[in-house]
């Protein structure tokens, strides 16, 4: 399963990527918006939005690429361990 997370705070990258390999998953981590997001973003199984972090018209468009995908989202106001294991938790009940 590979989860992209979008959004986040860019000091704590490296904790997000443990806590998903440690959920046995593959990781995709977007800070900031990139060329081509969309490409990047429609091969994955979940997506965790963190809405604290982000800009809108990147949720926005997030939002727009998921819904048109079929991709699984999952939006977060915090940006912290706690709530990117919930939403860990949460995709993977909708998944399954």
């Amino acid at each position: 399963m590979t989860i992209a997370i979008i959004g986040g705070v860019k000091g704590m990258e490296r904790e997000y990527k443990d806590v998903i390999e440690k959920y046995g998953c593959k990781y995709k981590i977007f800070n900031q918006k990139v060329p081509d997001f969309d490409k990047k973003i429609k091969n994955v199984d979940g997506v965790i939005l963190f809405t604290g972090t982000v800009s809108h018209k990147m949720a926005v468009d997030c939002c727009k690429l998921c819904k048109k995908n079929g991709v699984c989202l999952y939006r977060q106001h915090s940006s912290s361990i706690n709530k990117l294991e919930e939403a860990l938790e949460g995709i993977k009940e909708t998944i399954n």
